[in-house]
């Protein structure tokens, strides 16, 4: 049996994926929906001091969350464009 993951998504990233066109808006939740709720260790873990974060990718755009394993949760703290992510 799989667990699947409780999602949290910030208010920024509400904000952030309201000024993406609507189209890549629809791809990003997807794959935030089907892949972070049932493989959140699919993505690419970061280094240095945002070790804490993962990140997957949805075209040019960047998911970066957090996985909180003790109470199986995802939370998702950015969305930008590749360009936009530091």
């Amino acid at each position: 049996m799989h667990l699947v993951y409780t999602l949290k998504i910030d208010d920024k990233v509400i904000k952030d994926l309201k000024k993406i066109d609507k189209t890549w808006q629809t791809r990003i939740l997807s794959k935030i929906r089907t892949t972070l709720t049932t493989d959140p260790y699919s993505g690419k873990k970061l280094v240095g001091n945002l070790s804490p974060f993962w990140r997957i990718r949805v075209g040019d755009y960047r998911v970066i969350y957090a996985i909180e394993e003790e109470i199986v949760t995802v939370e998702v703290v950015k969305v930008k464009h590749r360009k936009e992510i530091s």
